[in-house]
Protein backbone atom coordinates (compact mmCIF):
# COMPACT_ATOMS: atom_id res chain seq x y z
CA UNK A 1 0.00 0.00 0.00
CA UNK A 2 3.06 2.62 0.35
CA UNK A 3 4.23 2.40 -2.84
CA UNK A 4 0.70 3.08 -4.04
CA UNK A 5 0.11 6.26 -2.25
CA UNK A 6 3.54 7.36 -3.23
CA UNK A 7 2.64 6.30 -6.62
CA UNK A 8 -1.06 8.01 -6.86
CA UNK A 9 0.71 11.25 -4.97
CA UNK A 10 2.69 11.87 -7.69
CA UNK A 11 0.77 10.90 -11.03
CA UNK A 12 -2.11 12.41 -9.71
CA UNK A 13 -1.27 15.48 -7.33
CA UNK A 14 2.22 15.88 -8.94
CA UNK A 15 3.89 15.96 -5.36
CA UNK A 16 6.70 14.38 -4.56
CA UNK A 17 6.14 14.00 -0.68
CA UNK A 18 3.45 14.47 1.48
CA UNK A 19 3.06 17.77 3.91
CA UNK A 20 3.00 16.82 7.35
CA UNK A 21 0.52 14.92 8.69
CA UNK A 22 -0.98 14.40 5.35
CA UNK A 23 -0.01 10.80 5.27
CA UNK A 24 -1.17 10.07 9.04
CA UNK A 25 -4.60 11.26 7.28
CA UNK A 26 -4.12 9.02 4.52
CA UNK A 27 -3.59 5.97 6.30
CA UNK A 28 -5.90 6.78 9.10
CA UNK A 29 -8.44 7.12 6.36
CA UNK A 30 -7.77 4.05 4.81
CA UNK A 31 -7.56 1.62 7.83
CA UNK A 32 -11.39 2.74 8.36
CA UNK A 33 -10.72 4.91 11.73
CA UNK A 34 -12.74 7.87 12.37
CA UNK A 35 -11.00 10.79 12.02
CA UNK A 36 -9.96 14.80 12.91
CA UNK A 37 -7.56 16.86 11.22
CA UNK A 38 -7.49 20.79 11.99
CA UNK A 39 -5.22 22.01 9.37
CA UNK A 40 -4.24 25.83 8.54
CA UNK A 41 -5.79 26.79 5.13
CA UNK A 42 -3.41 25.62 2.32
CA UNK A 43 -1.83 22.68 4.76
CA UNK A 44 -3.68 20.34 2.24
CA UNK A 45 -6.57 18.86 3.85
CA UNK A 46 -8.81 18.07 0.26
CA UNK A 47 -5.67 15.77 -0.74
CA UNK A 48 -5.80 14.02 3.05
CA UNK A 49 -9.29 13.03 1.54
CA UNK A 50 -9.13 12.54 -2.03
CA UNK A 51 -6.00 10.24 -2.12
CA UNK A 52 -6.92 7.41 -0.20
CA UNK A 53 -10.58 7.16 -2.37
CA UNK A 54 -8.16 6.45 -5.19
CA UNK A 55 -6.89 3.43 -3.59
CA UNK A 56 -10.66 2.52 -2.16
CA UNK A 57 -13.60 1.10 -4.02
CA UNK A 58 -16.99 2.87 -4.08
CA UNK A 59 -17.73 6.30 -3.38
CA UNK A 60 -17.17 9.44 -0.97
CA UNK A 61 -19.44 11.52 -0.13
CA UNK A 62 -18.50 14.79 0.69
CA UNK A 63 -20.85 17.44 3.12
CA UNK A 64 -20.04 20.79 2.33
CA UNK A 65 -21.21 24.26 3.34
CA UNK A 66 -21.49 26.16 0.37
CA UNK A 67 -22.14 25.85 -3.73
CA UNK A 68 -19.67 27.74 -4.72
CA UNK A 69 -17.12 25.29 -2.48
CA UNK A 70 -18.86 22.41 -3.60
CA UNK A 71 -18.54 23.54 -7.55
CA UNK A 72 -14.83 24.45 -6.80
CA UNK A 73 -13.72 21.13 -5.72
CA UNK A 74 -15.73 19.22 -8.26
CA UNK A 75 -14.03 21.11 -11.10
CA UNK A 76 -10.82 20.32 -10.15
CA UNK A 77 -11.35 16.73 -9.23
CA UNK A 78 -12.73 16.46 -12.49
CA UNK A 79 -9.46 18.82 -14.72
CA UNK A 80 -7.64 15.95 -12.79
CA UNK A 81 -10.03 12.94 -14.12
CA UNK A 82 -11.01 12.17 -10.94
CA UNK A 83 -14.62 11.59 -11.37
CA UNK A 84 -16.82 13.89 -9.18
CA UNK A 85 -19.93 15.35 -8.85
CA UNK A 86 -22.53 17.57 -6.93
CA UNK A 87 -26.42 18.26 -6.05
CA UNK A 88 -27.13 21.50 -5.60
CA UNK A 89 -30.02 23.44 -5.59
CA UNK A 90 -28.02 25.77 -8.50
CA UNK A 91 -28.98 22.24 -10.66
CA UNK A 92 -32.36 21.55 -12.77
CA UNK A 93 -34.34 18.41 -11.43
CA UNK A 94 -32.32 16.33 -14.47
CA UNK A 95 -29.21 17.24 -13.79
CA UNK A 96 -29.59 16.28 -10.08
CA UNK A 97 -31.20 12.63 -10.91
CA UNK A 98 -28.17 12.30 -13.53
CA UNK A 99 -26.01 12.59 -10.98
CA UNK A 100 -27.89 10.32 -8.56
CA UNK A 101 -27.88 7.76 -11.31
CA UNK A 102 -24.28 8.11 -11.74
CA UNK A 103 -23.57 7.44 -8.31
CA UNK A 104 -25.96 4.31 -8.08
CA UNK A 105 -24.17 2.96 -11.07
CA UNK A 106 -20.96 3.09 -9.36
CA UNK A 107 -19.12 5.53 -11.88
CA UNK A 108 -18.32 8.64 -9.03
CA UNK A 109 -15.50 9.05 -7.11
CA UNK A 110 -16.64 11.94 -4.93
CA UNK A 111 -19.93 12.57 -4.03
CA UNK A 112 -20.59 16.43 -3.08
CA UNK A 113 -23.75 17.59 -0.92
CA UNK A 114 -24.74 20.12 1.32
CA UNK A 115 -26.00 19.74 5.21
CA UNK A 116 -29.78 20.57 3.96
CA UNK A 117 -29.82 18.19 1.44
CA UNK A 118 -28.68 15.35 3.21
CA UNK A 119 -30.96 16.06 5.98
CA UNK A 120 -34.12 14.76 3.74
CA UNK A 121 -35.41 11.32 3.75
CA UNK A 122 -34.95 11.04 0.05
CA UNK A 123 -30.92 11.63 0.49
CA UNK A 124 -30.53 9.32 3.34
CA UNK A 125 -32.77 6.85 1.56
CA UNK A 126 -30.31 6.93 -1.34
CA UNK A 127 -27.46 6.73 0.93
CA UNK A 128 -28.20 3.48 1.77
CA UNK A 129 -27.93 2.30 -1.77
CA UNK A 130 -24.53 3.90 -2.31
CA UNK A 131 -21.62 1.76 -1.86
CA UNK A 132 -20.00 3.86 0.59
CA UNK A 133 -16.30 3.93 1.44
CA UNK A 134 -16.48 6.94 3.70
CA UNK A 135 -17.96 10.16 4.85
CA UNK A 136 -15.88 13.71 4.97
CA UNK A 137 -17.35 16.63 6.64
CA UNK A 138 -15.95 19.63 5.53
CA UNK A 139 -15.54 22.76 7.69
CA UNK A 140 -15.91 20.87 10.41
CA UNK A 141 -16.37 23.64 12.72
CA UNK A 142 -19.58 24.99 11.82
CA UNK A 143 -21.14 21.98 13.77
CA UNK A 144 -20.49 23.49 16.90
CA UNK A 145 -22.14 26.76 18.76
CA UNK A 146 -19.19 27.44 20.02
CA UNK A 147 -17.47 28.29 16.74
CA UNK A 148 -17.82 31.22 14.97
CA UNK A 149 -19.65 30.05 12.09
CA UNK A 150 -22.36 27.81 13.38
CA UNK A 151 -25.36 26.05 11.17
CA UNK A 152 -28.14 24.60 12.41
CA UNK A 153 -28.29 22.03 9.67
CA UNK A 154 -24.27 20.77 10.49
CA UNK A 155 -26.39 19.28 13.78
CA UNK A 156 -28.06 16.95 11.73
CA UNK A 157 -24.82 15.50 10.60
CA UNK A 158 -25.40 13.92 14.07
CA UNK A 159 -27.19 10.78 12.92
CA UNK A 160 -24.76 9.73 10.55
CA UNK A 161 -23.14 7.62 13.05
CA UNK A 162 -26.44 5.86 14.13
CA UNK A 163 -27.81 5.24 10.26
CA UNK A 164 -24.18 3.96 8.78
CA UNK A 165 -22.70 2.85 11.91
CA UNK A 166 -20.52 1.17 10.03
CA UNK A 167 -19.05 3.93 7.53
CA UNK A 168 -16.12 5.90 9.00
CA UNK A 169 -16.52 9.68 9.27
CA UNK A 170 -13.38 12.02 8.47
CA UNK A 171 -13.45 15.68 9.45
CA UNK A 172 -12.21 18.64 8.51
CA UNK A 173 -11.68 22.11 9.72
CA UNK A 174 -9.10 24.73 9.90
CA UNK A 175 -9.48 26.17 13.39
CA UNK A 176 -10.93 25.33 16.26
CA UNK A 177 -10.19 25.61 20.03
CA UNK A 178 -10.44 23.04 22.14
CA UNK A 179 -14.06 23.67 23.30
CA UNK A 180 -15.20 23.27 19.33
CA UNK A 181 -12.80 20.44 18.80
CA UNK A 182 -14.05 18.33 22.20
CA UNK A 183 -17.86 20.03 20.70
CA UNK A 184 -17.27 18.17 17.01
CA UNK A 185 -15.97 14.82 18.32
CA UNK A 186 -19.03 14.49 20.64
CA UNK A 187 -21.68 16.21 18.03
CA UNK A 188 -20.67 13.58 15.71
CA UNK A 189 -20.28 10.83 17.46
CA UNK A 190 -16.84 9.94 16.14
CA UNK A 191 -15.70 6.37 17.50
CA UNK A 192 -11.65 6.64 19.03
CA UNK A 193 -11.16 9.43 16.53
CA UNK A 194 -7.39 9.77 15.34
CA UNK A 195 -6.76 13.58 15.82
CA UNK A 196 -4.07 15.21 13.93
CA UNK A 197 -3.43 19.27 14.57
CA UNK A 198 -0.62 20.87 12.31
CA UNK A 199 0.70 23.98 13.48
CA UNK A 200 -1.63 27.13 13.59
CA UNK A 201 1.77 29.16 12.27
CA UNK A 202 1.43 30.16 8.66
CA UNK A 203 4.66 31.46 7.90
CA UNK A 204 3.69 32.87 4.36
CA UNK A 205 1.21 34.97 5.85
CA UNK A 206 2.89 38.64 6.34
CA UNK A 207 0.74 40.20 9.10
CA UNK A 208 0.35 44.07 9.36
CA UNK A 209 -2.31 45.61 11.64
CA UNK A 210 -2.24 49.32 12.16
CA UNK A 211 -5.23 51.75 13.81
CA UNK A 212 -7.26 53.65 10.89
CA UNK A 213 -7.14 57.08 9.52
CA UNK A 214 -10.56 58.29 9.06
CA UNK A 215 -12.32 55.79 6.80
CA UNK A 216 -9.03 54.38 5.73
CA UNK A 217 -9.68 54.66 2.06
CA UNK A 218 -6.69 56.23 1.09
CA UNK A 219 -4.04 53.81 3.28
CA UNK A 220 -5.97 51.38 1.45
CA UNK A 221 -4.68 52.59 -1.97
CA UNK A 222 -1.49 53.21 -0.94
CA UNK A 223 -1.17 49.12 -0.45
CA UNK A 224 -2.57 48.41 -3.42
CA UNK A 225 -0.86 50.97 -5.51
CA UNK A 226 2.42 48.74 -5.94
CA UNK A 227 -0.12 45.41 -6.39
CA UNK A 228 -1.79 45.93 -9.40
CA UNK A 229 -2.44 42.53 -11.36
CA UNK A 230 -2.09 40.69 -8.22
CA UNK A 231 -6.04 38.89 -6.40
CA UNK A 232 -6.64 39.89 -3.25
CA UNK A 233 -10.01 40.51 -0.71
CA UNK A 234 -10.79 43.42 0.72
CA UNK A 235 -13.54 43.12 3.97
CA UNK A 236 -15.97 45.68 5.25
CA UNK A 237 -18.14 45.43 7.72
CA UNK A 238 -20.77 46.36 6.08
CA UNK A 239 -23.10 45.41 2.80
CA UNK A 240 -23.53 49.16 1.73
CA UNK A 241 -19.56 50.05 2.77
CA UNK A 242 -18.43 47.05 -0.06
CA UNK A 243 -20.64 48.81 -2.46
CA UNK A 244 -19.03 52.54 -1.88
CA UNK A 245 -15.50 51.11 -1.54
CA UNK A 246 -15.63 49.08 -4.68
CA UNK A 247 -16.65 52.34 -6.54
CA UNK A 248 -14.04 54.26 -5.32
CA UNK A 249 -11.23 51.34 -6.41
CA UNK A 250 -12.42 51.21 -9.69
CA UNK A 251 -12.45 55.32 -9.74
CA UNK A 252 -9.08 55.30 -8.62
CA UNK A 253 -8.01 52.76 -11.36
CA UNK A 254 -8.01 49.03 -9.56
CA UNK A 255 -10.29 46.22 -11.12
CA UNK A 256 -12.71 45.76 -8.32
CA UNK A 257 -16.28 43.97 -7.89
CA UNK A 258 -18.01 43.66 -4.24
CA UNK A 259 -19.99 40.77 -3.06
CA UNK A 260 -22.41 40.68 0.18
CA UNK A 261 -25.30 38.36 0.91
CA UNK A 262 -27.78 41.47 -0.16
CA UNK A 263 -26.95 40.17 -3.58
CA UNK A 264 -29.15 37.58 -5.27
CA UNK A 265 -27.61 34.21 -6.02
CA UNK A 266 -26.74 34.43 -9.81
CA UNK A 267 -25.19 38.17 -8.66
CA UNK A 268 -23.02 36.68 -5.98
CA UNK A 269 -22.15 33.59 -8.60
CA UNK A 270 -21.36 36.15 -11.71
CA UNK A 271 -18.61 37.39 -9.02
CA UNK A 272 -17.61 34.98 -7.14
CA UNK A 273 -16.55 33.17 -11.04
CA UNK A 274 -14.99 36.59 -12.50
CA UNK A 275 -12.91 36.13 -9.45
CA UNK A 276 -11.96 32.60 -9.61
CA UNK A 277 -11.25 33.05 -13.80
CA UNK A 278 -8.92 36.14 -12.54
CA UNK A 279 -11.68 38.62 -14.78
CA UNK A 280 -11.22 40.87 -11.61
CA UNK A 281 -8.74 41.37 -9.40
CA UNK A 282 -10.00 42.34 -6.07
CA UNK A 283 -13.42 41.30 -4.09
CA UNK A 284 -14.84 43.96 -1.87
CA UNK A 285 -16.91 41.81 0.78
CA UNK A 286 -18.63 40.62 3.66
CA UNK A 287 -17.84 37.74 5.44
CA UNK A 288 -20.28 36.22 3.33
CA UNK A 289 -17.51 35.56 0.74
CA UNK A 290 -14.73 33.37 0.67
CA UNK A 291 -15.37 30.33 3.38
CA UNK A 292 -13.68 27.16 1.44
CA UNK A 293 -12.06 29.06 -1.28
CA UNK A 294 -9.44 27.31 -3.10
CA UNK A 295 -8.18 29.73 -5.64
CA UNK A 296 -4.69 29.55 -4.56
CA UNK A 297 -3.05 32.51 -5.47
CA UNK A 298 -4.36 35.22 -3.49
CA UNK A 299 -2.22 37.66 -2.42
CA UNK A 300 -2.96 39.79 0.21
CA UNK A 301 -6.45 40.10 2.23
CA UNK A 302 -7.63 43.40 4.04
CA UNK A 303 -9.55 43.90 6.84
CA UNK A 304 -11.01 47.98 6.88
CA UNK A 305 -12.86 47.11 10.20
CA UNK A 306 -11.88 44.52 13.63
CA UNK A 307 -13.09 40.57 12.90
CA UNK A 308 -15.64 39.19 15.53
CA UNK A 309 -13.24 36.87 16.40
CA UNK A 310 -9.62 35.46 16.07
CA UNK A 311 -11.06 32.55 14.64
CA UNK A 312 -12.95 34.48 12.22
CA UNK A 313 -9.46 36.42 11.61
CA UNK A 314 -7.28 33.56 11.02
CA UNK A 315 -9.98 31.87 8.24
CA UNK A 316 -9.95 34.81 6.56
CA UNK A 317 -6.49 35.43 6.49
CA UNK A 318 -6.21 31.94 5.32
CA UNK A 319 -7.50 32.57 1.99
CA UNK A 320 -4.33 34.29 0.99
CA UNK A 321 -1.24 32.55 0.11
CA UNK A 322 -3.01 28.63 -0.18
CA UNK A 323 -0.08 28.11 -2.38
CA UNK A 324 1.86 28.52 -0.26
CA UNK A 325 3.95 32.12 -1.56
CA UNK A 326 4.16 34.91 -0.10
CA UNK A 327 0.93 36.88 1.05
CA UNK A 328 -0.03 40.02 2.84
CA UNK A 329 -2.69 40.70 5.38
CA UNK A 330 -3.31 43.64 6.65
CA UNK A 331 -5.56 45.14 9.24
CA UNK A 332 -7.33 48.44 9.81
CA UNK A 333 -8.89 48.85 13.23
CA UNK A 334 -10.14 52.00 15.24
CA UNK A 335 -12.17 52.55 18.78
CA UNK A 336 -15.10 52.76 17.29
CA UNK A 337 -15.05 49.40 16.15
CA UNK A 338 -15.01 48.18 19.62
CA UNK A 339 -18.05 50.34 20.46
CA UNK A 340 -20.20 49.75 17.30
CA UNK A 341 -19.54 46.01 18.11
CA UNK A 342 -20.36 46.57 21.35
CA UNK A 343 -24.22 47.94 21.00
CA UNK A 344 -24.69 45.44 18.55
CA UNK A 345 -23.61 42.45 21.12
CA UNK A 346 -25.81 44.32 24.09
CA UNK A 347 -28.94 44.25 21.88
CA UNK A 348 -28.88 40.47 22.49
CA UNK A 349 -30.64 38.75 25.09
CA UNK A 350 -29.00 35.55 26.01
CA UNK A 351 -26.27 36.58 28.42
CA UNK A 352 -24.54 33.83 28.15
CA UNK A 353 -23.68 34.20 24.93
CA UNK A 354 -23.39 37.82 24.97
CA UNK A 355 -20.51 37.15 27.66
CA UNK A 356 -18.93 35.07 25.10
CA UNK A 357 -19.67 36.98 22.64
CA UNK A 358 -18.20 40.00 24.64
CA UNK A 359 -14.56 37.58 25.16
CA UNK A 360 -13.87 37.01 21.70
CA UNK A 361 -14.21 40.81 21.06
CA UNK A 362 -11.85 41.68 23.85
CA UNK A 363 -9.48 38.88 22.47
CA UNK A 364 -9.62 40.75 19.16
CA UNK A 365 -8.96 44.22 20.16
CA UNK A 366 -5.98 42.81 22.71
CA UNK A 367 -4.64 40.93 19.23
CA UNK A 368 -4.80 44.44 17.64
CA UNK A 369 -2.65 46.27 19.76
CA UNK A 370 -0.63 43.59 21.19
CA UNK A 371 3.40 44.46 21.10
CA UNK A 372 4.15 41.01 21.08
CA UNK A 373 3.97 38.61 17.89
CA UNK A 374 1.14 38.63 15.89
CA UNK A 375 1.21 35.02 15.25
CA UNK A 376 2.27 33.92 18.36
CA UNK A 377 -0.87 35.26 19.92
CA UNK A 378 -2.58 33.65 17.36
CA UNK A 379 -0.75 30.29 17.99
CA UNK A 380 -1.44 30.77 21.76
CA UNK A 381 -5.62 31.76 20.90
CA UNK A 382 -5.58 28.13 19.51
CA UNK A 383 -3.54 26.14 22.11
CA UNK A 384 -0.73 26.17 20.12
CA UNK A 385 2.92 26.89 21.55
CA UNK A 386 5.53 28.78 18.90
CA UNK A 387 8.63 30.73 19.35
CA UNK A 388 8.04 34.64 17.49
CA UNK A 389 8.09 34.67 14.02
CA UNK A 390 10.97 36.89 13.88
CA UNK A 391 10.22 38.43 10.31
CA UNK A 392 6.37 37.32 9.46
CA UNK A 393 4.66 40.34 11.33
CA UNK A 394 4.87 43.64 11.93
CA UNK A 395 5.68 43.49 15.49
CA UNK A 396 9.03 41.40 14.86
CA UNK A 397 9.97 43.66 12.03
CA UNK A 398 9.72 46.39 13.70
CA UNK A 399 13.11 45.72 16.04
CA UNK A 400 14.18 47.78 18.58
CA UNK A 401 11.47 50.55 19.44
CA UNK A 402 11.67 53.84 21.19
CA UNK A 403 9.67 52.94 24.62
CA UNK A 404 8.32 54.90 27.60
CA UNK A 405 7.92 53.92 31.31
CA UNK A 406 4.15 54.67 32.15
CA UNK A 407 4.54 53.03 35.77
CA UNK A 408 3.48 55.94 37.20
CA UNK A 409 0.13 56.21 34.93
CA UNK A 410 -0.47 52.18 35.33
CA UNK A 411 -0.40 52.66 39.00
CA UNK A 412 -2.80 55.79 39.14
CA UNK A 413 -5.16 53.93 36.68
CA UNK A 414 -5.16 50.77 38.88
CA UNK A 415 -5.59 52.56 42.19
CA UNK A 416 -8.96 54.17 40.31
CA UNK A 417 -9.83 50.67 39.48
CA UNK A 418 -9.41 49.55 43.61
CA UNK A 419 -11.03 52.79 45.15
CA UNK A 420 -14.21 52.07 43.27
CA UNK A 421 -14.81 48.49 43.93
CA UNK A 422 -13.92 46.80 40.65
CA UNK A 423 -17.51 47.23 39.42
CA UNK A 424 -16.81 50.14 36.70
CA UNK A 425 -15.87 50.43 33.31
CA UNK A 426 -13.03 52.11 30.95
CA UNK A 427 -14.87 54.95 30.30
CA UNK A 428 -16.14 55.76 33.72
CA UNK A 429 -12.94 55.01 35.42
CA UNK A 430 -11.11 57.51 32.71
CA UNK A 431 -13.86 60.14 33.85
CA UNK A 432 -12.95 59.92 37.36
CA UNK A 433 -8.48 60.46 35.98
CA UNK A 434 -9.48 63.45 34.56
CA UNK A 435 -11.68 65.19 36.59
CA UNK A 436 -14.95 64.77 34.82
CA UNK A 437 -18.20 65.97 36.30
CA UNK A 438 -20.77 63.72 34.83
CA UNK A 439 -23.70 62.97 36.88
CA UNK A 440 -22.60 59.22 37.54
CA UNK A 441 -19.89 60.44 39.55
CA UNK A 442 -21.08 62.96 41.24
CA UNK A 443 -24.24 60.68 42.82
CA UNK A 444 -21.53 57.79 43.42
CA UNK A 445 -19.32 60.38 45.92
CA UNK A 446 -16.49 59.55 42.83
CA UNK A 447 -15.33 63.57 43.01
CA UNK A 448 -14.27 62.92 47.01
CA UNK A 449 -11.80 60.21 45.84
CA UNK A 450 -7.83 60.98 45.88
CA UNK A 451 -7.43 59.85 42.91
CA UNK A 452 -10.32 62.34 41.18
CA UNK A 453 -8.57 64.30 38.52
CA UNK A 454 -4.62 62.99 38.84
CA UNK A 455 -4.80 62.16 35.24
CA UNK A 456 -6.10 65.09 33.28
CA UNK A 457 -2.88 65.83 31.38
CA UNK A 458 -3.37 62.47 29.57
CA UNK A 459 -6.11 62.44 26.84
CA UNK A 460 -8.84 59.63 26.85
CA UNK A 461 -7.40 57.74 23.94
CA UNK A 462 -3.59 57.81 25.85
CA UNK A 463 -5.54 56.36 28.95
CA UNK A 464 -7.71 53.55 26.27
CA UNK A 465 -4.60 52.43 25.14
CA UNK A 466 -2.62 51.99 28.66
CA UNK A 467 -5.65 50.04 29.64
CA UNK A 468 -5.06 47.90 26.75
CA UNK A 469 -1.65 47.64 27.85
CA UNK A 470 -2.73 46.22 31.22
CA UNK A 471 -4.92 44.18 30.05
CA UNK A 472 -2.12 42.70 27.25
CA UNK A 473 -0.04 41.81 30.26
CA UNK A 474 -2.67 40.70 32.93
CA UNK A 475 -2.27 43.51 35.13
CA UNK A 476 -6.22 43.77 34.87
CA UNK A 477 -9.14 41.62 33.41
CA UNK A 478 -12.42 41.95 32.29
CA UNK A 479 -14.98 41.46 34.70
CA UNK A 480 -19.08 40.79 34.01
CA UNK A 481 -21.07 43.48 32.83
CA UNK A 482 -17.76 45.48 31.31
CA UNK A 483 -15.86 46.40 34.45
CA UNK A 484 -12.13 46.19 35.37
CA UNK A 485 -10.49 44.04 38.06
CA UNK A 486 -7.07 43.68 39.46
CA UNK A 487 -4.96 40.75 39.24
CA UNK A 488 -1.96 39.76 41.22
CA UNK A 489 0.33 40.88 39.02
CA UNK A 490 -1.88 44.44 39.55
CA UNK A 491 -1.60 44.25 42.50
CA UNK A 492 1.80 44.20 42.21
CA UNK A 493 2.31 47.17 40.15
CA UNK A 494 0.18 48.95 42.11
CA UNK A 495 2.82 48.42 45.30
CA UNK A 496 5.65 49.64 42.92
CA UNK A 497 7.33 45.84 43.05
CA UNK A 498 7.42 46.13 39.04
CA UNK A 499 7.82 49.00 36.12
CA UNK A 500 5.38 49.50 33.31
CA UNK A 501 6.39 50.62 30.02
CA UNK A 502 4.59 50.68 26.21
CA UNK A 503 5.90 51.31 22.98
CA UNK A 504 6.00 55.16 22.62
CA UNK A 505 3.71 55.55 19.36
CA UNK A 506 1.15 53.81 20.54
CA UNK A 507 0.13 57.11 22.73
CA UNK A 508 -0.35 59.06 19.86
CA UNK A 509 -2.42 58.65 16.97
CA UNK A 510 -1.25 58.18 13.60
CA UNK A 511 -1.91 60.84 10.67
CA UNK A 512 0.49 60.40 8.46
CA UNK A 513 -0.57 57.32 5.65
CA UNK A 514 1.82 54.80 5.59
CA UNK A 515 3.24 53.38 2.40
CA UNK A 516 3.78 50.05 2.04
CA UNK A 517 6.37 48.25 0.50
CA UNK A 518 5.63 45.35 -1.40
CA UNK A 519 7.19 41.89 0.09
CA UNK A 520 10.25 40.90 -1.60
CA UNK A 521 9.31 37.35 -2.69
CA UNK A 522 12.72 37.67 -5.23
CA UNK A 523 14.92 34.42 -6.45
CA UNK A 524 12.69 33.87 -9.99
CA UNK A 525 12.62 35.07 -13.52
CA UNK A 526 9.64 37.26 -13.22
CA UNK A 527 9.68 38.17 -16.98
CA UNK A 528 9.49 34.00 -18.09
CA UNK A 529 6.72 34.05 -14.80
CA UNK A 530 4.40 36.73 -16.50
CA UNK A 531 4.74 34.69 -19.83
CA UNK A 532 3.87 31.64 -18.30
CA UNK A 533 0.94 32.95 -16.27
CA UNK A 534 -0.09 34.14 -20.06
CA UNK A 535 0.25 30.29 -21.46
CA UNK A 536 -1.58 28.87 -18.17
CA UNK A 537 -4.95 31.86 -18.97
CA UNK A 538 -4.63 30.89 -22.53
CA UNK A 539 -5.24 26.56 -21.39
CA UNK A 540 -7.69 27.74 -18.26
CA UNK A 541 -9.94 29.34 -20.77
CA UNK A 542 -9.79 26.40 -23.28
CA UNK A 543 -10.96 24.10 -20.64
CA UNK A 544 -13.01 26.28 -19.08
CA UNK A 545 -11.41 25.83 -15.23
CA UNK A 546 -9.98 28.63 -13.18
CA UNK A 547 -6.28 29.56 -14.16
CA UNK A 548 -4.79 27.70 -10.53
CA UNK A 549 -6.70 24.29 -11.19
CA UNK A 550 -3.91 24.11 -14.24
CA UNK A 551 -0.66 25.01 -12.13
CA UNK A 552 -0.59 27.54 -9.28
CA UNK A 553 1.80 29.96 -8.61
CA UNK A 554 3.74 28.82 -6.67
CA UNK A 555 4.67 25.90 -9.24
CA UNK A 556 5.09 28.30 -12.00
CA UNK A 557 7.83 30.27 -10.51
CA UNK A 558 9.59 26.54 -9.47
CA UNK A 559 9.19 26.51 -13.65
CA UNK A 560 10.53 29.88 -13.41
CA UNK A 561 13.79 29.34 -11.05
CA UNK A 562 14.78 26.05 -12.71
CA UNK A 563 14.02 26.16 -16.15
CA UNK A 564 13.19 22.57 -16.71
CA UNK A 565 14.32 21.41 -20.25
CA UNK A 566 12.43 18.37 -20.70
CA UNK A 567 9.69 15.99 -19.71
CA UNK A 568 11.76 14.25 -16.58
CA UNK A 569 12.63 17.77 -15.10
CA UNK A 570 9.19 19.04 -15.66
CA UNK A 571 7.73 15.85 -13.31
CA UNK A 572 10.68 17.15 -10.63
CA UNK A 573 8.42 20.30 -10.55
CA UNK A 574 6.29 20.68 -7.53
CA UNK A 575 2.55 20.35 -8.41
CA UNK A 576 3.43 18.65 -11.58
CA UNK A 577 2.25 14.91 -11.91
CA UNK A 578 1.90 12.61 -14.78
CA UNK A 579 -1.52 13.66 -15.90
CA UNK A 580 -0.87 17.25 -15.90
CA UNK A 581 2.43 17.23 -17.85
CA UNK A 582 0.60 14.90 -20.58
CA UNK A 583 -2.49 17.18 -20.42
CA UNK A 584 -0.50 20.42 -21.26
CA UNK A 585 3.39 19.64 -19.98
CA UNK A 586 4.26 20.44 -23.12
CA UNK A 587 3.14 24.09 -23.98
CA UNK A 588 5.22 24.71 -20.84
CA UNK A 589 7.79 23.37 -21.82
CA UNK A 590 8.28 25.05 -25.08
CA UNK A 591 7.77 28.18 -24.06
CA UNK A 592 10.61 27.81 -21.32
CA UNK A 593 12.82 26.60 -24.13
CA UNK A 594 12.49 28.94 -25.99
CA UNK A 595 13.22 31.66 -23.39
Amino acid sequence: MKSDKKEILQQSFGHNAFRPLQEEAVDAILAGRDLLMILPTGGGKSLSFQLPTLLMNGVTVVISPLIALMQDQVQSLNAQQMRASMLSSHQELWENDAVIAQALGGSLRFLYISPERLNTPKMQQILTQLNLNFFVIDEAHCISEWGHEFREDYRTLSMLKSRFPHTSIAAFTATATNQVRHDIVAQLGLQNPVMLQGEVFRPNLNITIQQRIKQGYETLVAFLESRKGRNGIVYMSSRKKCEILSDYLNVRGFSSRYYHAGMTPQERSEVFEAFIYDRVEIIVATIAFGMGIDKSNIRFVVHMSLPKTIENYYQEIGRAGRDGEVAEVLLFYAAEDVVFAKLRIDSLTNETYKRHLFENLNTMYHFATAESCRHQFIARYFGDTIAPCKDACDNCQTGEIQRQEITTEAQKLLSTVYRTGQTFGKSYLIDILRGSKNQKIIANNHETLSVYGIGKELSKHQWLVIIDRLLEISNLIPGEFHTLQLTQEGIKTLKGERKIDIALDRLSVKTRVKQFELQNEGGYDVDLFERLREVRSEIARDMNVPPYIVFNDKTLKEMAIHKPQNESQMLAINGVGKRKLEQFGERFLELIKSD
